[in-house]
């Protein structure tokens, strides 16, 4: 699929910044890579609607114009980076392709990062039409400056603003009053080094889909079920379940029946006391553990995933709030490193490692610039992730 260059261009803002320029970050937001959050969402045409291209370069001028209205853009005025780019193929003969996971990375602004330089820009854009109408809106928004639960609030905040008809409502605007300390002792590079030597594994990279319908969604639920979990969720069933797989994988070609470190990111303004708004800009996720067996069925892997995210309380999230934020946040980070290497010497055939973070319930199928809301929402793995499309959410799981 070749995807054509149409123009590019930054997008400032409509009025200069008026609150505080500088954003410094929170003790959460120096755990994260330099890294953007890639997102894409995919809007279907009306192939029988007349003048096809008047409605395209209409919706692309209102994109355009609502996300200058932004309240969400980098507070140096800089703007977003905003390419236009287009295809000649339909949205179904892109959904039909052998090796669509690949050809995600061409709906990404990725050739931004090599045409300009990327200090200052929080958030890029890149929205591609196919024929009929459809539109594909690919995001690249720093991970330094939210997690995954705030890159959708921005998506949301920028349909609503981009709505064509609606009487005028008030909107919600991100919060970067973060409740965590800003500490600059922290040492970043220190921090994500640690992490990834101890969680994350190199060696020969695949990206691979896999669709779990309702169906199969249902008959895992039964048998991950259990006197302890009733009623397990899709995403630990399914977390459960490529567990299982990955263990047996293993054991098939090493001989060996390891054991399984699995982490699982968790979105902590569900367990604050009060709940944090999903307006709230800054990292707000933390990374939760579980030692699964090569023999644990899938209830037992079930209930050991939910005992790991049930650790994780408002007490937990307040002991980073306050004076003492801090050094309850190096401690708990420490102990999280040395978990992953004391199960490693543990066991003397070694560990696999697996690394999940579910997208469920970000809202995203919700953004609606006026024309719909999207009928598919993706994120653009790096070259060692996974994806699982849960009916039609999306799991991402490092290898």
């Amino acid at each position: 699929m070749d995807v054509e260059i149409i123009s590019s261009q930054i997008i400032k803002p409509s009025c200069p910044t008026t609150h505080p320029r500088y954003y410094k970050l929170s003790i959460l937001d120096q755990f994260v890579p330099p890294e953007y959050i890639p997102m894409v969402l995919f809007y279907s045409g009306d192939p029988n609607t007349q003048a096809i291209t008047d409605i395209t370069h209409q919706r692309m001028k209102q994109l355009k114009e609502s996300l200058s209205q932004s309240y969400t853009i980098n507070c140096n005025d800089e703007g977003v980076h905003f390419t236009e780019a287009k295809v000649s193929c339909s949205l179904s003969e892109f959904f039909n392709q052998p090796n669509l996971p690949s050809l995600l990375y061409k709906l990404i602004p990725n050739q931004a990062l090599n045409e300009v330089s990327t200090e200052g820009y929080t958030t890029m854009v890149k929205v591609t039409c196919f024929a009929s109408g459809s539109m594909v809106i690919g995001t690249l928004v720093s991970h330094m400056v939210t997690d995954g639960a705030g890159a959708s609030f921005f998506l949301n905040s920028w349909g609503s603003n981009s709505l064509i008809g609606e009487s005028q409502h008030e909107l919600e605007f991100p919060n970067f009053d973060t409740p965590f300390p800003r500490n600059n002792v922290c040492n970043q590079d220190t921090n994500v080094t640690a992490f990834k030597e101890n969680f994350l594994n190199e060696g020969r990279l695949a990206t691979r889909r896999f669709l779990f319908d309702a169906k199969a969604i249902s008959r895992l639920k039964t048998q991950g079920s259990s006197l302890t979990v009733k009623n397990p969720t899709r995403v630990e069933v399914v977390s459960s379940f490529l567990c299982k797989c990955v263990a047996k994988a293993s054991k098939a070609k090493s001989g060996l029946e390891r054991s399984t470190l699995v982490t699982h990111a968790l979105n902590m303004r569900r367990k604050a006391s009060p709940n944090f708004s999903n307006s709230c800009m800054g990292k707000f996720t933390w990374v939760v553990t579980a030692l699964t067996s090569a023999n644990d069925e899938l209830a037992e892997m079930v209930n050991k995933f939910r005992e790991a995210v049930n650790s994780i309380n408002s007490d937990f999230v307040k002991n980073f709030q306050g004076e003492g934020g801090f050094v309850k946040y190096c401690e708990t980070a420490k102990h999280l490193i040395e978990t992953a290497s004391d199960s490693a010497r543990m066991s003397a055939d070694g560990v696999n490692y697996l690394n999940y973070s579910s997208w469920c319930n970000f809202g995203l199928y919700d953004v609606d610039f006026g024309w719909g809301k999207p009928i598919w929402v993706s994120c653009i793995p790096e070259c060692d992730d996974i994806l699982c499309h849960i009916n039609g959410y999306t799991l991402g799981k490092r290898n």
